[in-house]
């Protein structure tokens, strides 16, 4: 079984190593030592360390300056001090300088064993959400390589968002789904002063109100049925770094309230807590429709609102900015080919129908109808796409409700059939679902 982490102890005291290595052994973490700090800095040199406990006051390079290099090798390790009673100023200054917590010697184990495990859970986060975010990369079309911006509108959005990038200034993002508000955010913080720092992502339309609370400010053991053990939330992984919360608009009454207080004071508590700790994070906030209606409404404060009101900037919709569109087609066609392989060309009549179309689901329609062409004209061979891979409907072009969900469903797979022959096993491939899932749709067509 994978131990629940690694924790450095660096002290030049070997009894307290030894004591505090066997109650953190006890507790199933595993744990390396070290006399002083050059030792310590070739375990982190060959080790991936999650948790280091330093001594201030060693002799040599003392702790605090130890703090510094393990910082540089790894931004992840989070590093707890420990600290005689006379010198809890220096761990205090340790803390400004990135240290997670502190504990006084003599040290209760119990007390270090719970601040080990909460600075684990923040490493852990910390690193998951490092994962989330490369794969995020890797996997968007656009996050690598920046955002394709032909038309004058987003040109000058970009512009805007770069000068705004170099301030720890709060911004909310305004634009309708699929448009690439995320993207935004990340650009905003890649090209700000935090970006060495982390970009934390929190959807919170995709979470209920009680989670809400518990990912982003975490919890304490106890605070609720089910919460076994204390918790960090997003907010201590985003420490000196940025949280995006995307969908904000959506965010429970509850977590408002707590959230003002962030904004205003850069202080929060965890559920069930009652002690408030200090954070240092830059707020990306975005949102699908105006946030004034929701406040309108009833639905969002109105405080909230004007603190999230910064620095306003609103994404067009790709209708808006047709120039965008064949940019973007190709870009997304480059991105899909094979390594050193050269992207399938666009036919004129394709390029003709993408100009045409109106774009509901705006930049992330694009793109997923972009993988959907060049998937099934690899399918059948294709020296190009033609306007029958897309699947889009067909007839004059569209805007937004004319044309239902179901009737574009049911368009789409006759579509596809016909291009292949009625062949349903190659449809369902280039459809992305399972034969029995395609056959279930065709029958409920027939129905309909």
């Amino acid at each position: 079984m994978r131990p629940p982490g690694t924790v450095l102890l660096v002290d030049d005291e070997a009894g307290f190593r030894e004591n505090v290595a066997e109650r953190l052994q006890s507790r199933g973490f595993e744990v390396l030592q070290a006399g002083e700090a050059e030792t310590a800095l070739a375990l982190v040199r060959d080790r991936s360390i999650d948790v280091a406990l330093l001594d201030i006051l060693m002799p040599g390079m003392d702790g605090l300056t130890l703090l510094g290099r393990l910082k540089t090798a790894d931004a992840q390790i989070e590093v707890v001090m420990v600290t005689g009673q006379g010198s809890v100023e220096s761990a205090v200054q340790a803390m400004k300088g990135g240290a997670f917590h502190y504990v006084t010697k003599p040290v209760r184990l119990a007390e270090l064993e719970m601040v080990v495990q909460r600075a684990m859970e923040k490493a852990r986060l910390a690193r998951q959400n490092r994962v989330y975010r490369e794969e995020l990369r890797r996997r968007r079309p656009a996050a690598a390589t920046g955002i394709v911006a032909r038309s004058a509108a987003m040109r000058k959005l970009i512009d805007e968002a770069s000068r705004v990038a170099a301030s720890d200034m709060t911004v909310l993002i305004e634009g309708e789904t699929g448009t690439g508000k995320g993207l935004l955010a990340e650009f905003i913080h890649q090209r700000s002063t935090r970006a060495d720092k982390p970009f934390t992502v929190l959807n919170c339309g995709a979470l209920t109100e009680s989670l809400v609370d518990s990912e982003l400010f975490g919890h304490e053991k106890g605070a609720f049925t089910g919460a076994v053990e204390a918790r960090s939330g997003l907010l201590e992984v985003a420490d000196g770094g940025a949280l995006f919360l995307d969908e904000i608009g959506t965010i429970a009454p509850a977590a408002q309230v707590r959230l003002l207080r962030v904004l205003e004071g850069g202080l929060f508590r965890r559920v069930g807590s009652t002690r408030e700790q200090p954070v240092d994070v830059r707020i990306l906030a975005a949102s699908n429709q105006p946030l004034e209606e929701r406040v309108a409404a009833g639905q969002f404060r109105e405080d909230l609102f004007h603190r999230l009101l910064v620095i306003r900037l609103r994404i067009p919709p790709l209708r808006e900015r047709p120039e965008d569109i064949l940019p973007l087609a190709d870009h997304f066609l480059a991105r899909l080919a094979p390594p050193g392989g050269d992207p399938l060309p666009i036919d004129a009549e394709s390029r003709a129908a993408l100009e045409s179309y109106r774009w509901p689901g705006n930049v992330r329609e694009l793109a997923h109808t972009m993988e959907r062409a060049s998937f099934t004209a690899a399918v059948e061979g294709a020296s190009a796409i033609a306007s029958a891979h897309l699947g889009l409907p067909e007839g004059p072009p569209t805007h937004g409700a004319s044309l239902s969900l179901v009737e574009a469903q049911k368009r789409h797979i006759r579509s596809v059939l016909d291009r292949l022959g009625g062949n349903r096993q190659k449809a369902a491939a280039a459809l992305g679902v399972s034969e029995r899932h395609l056959y279930r749709l065709i029958r409920g067509m027939e129905t309909q």
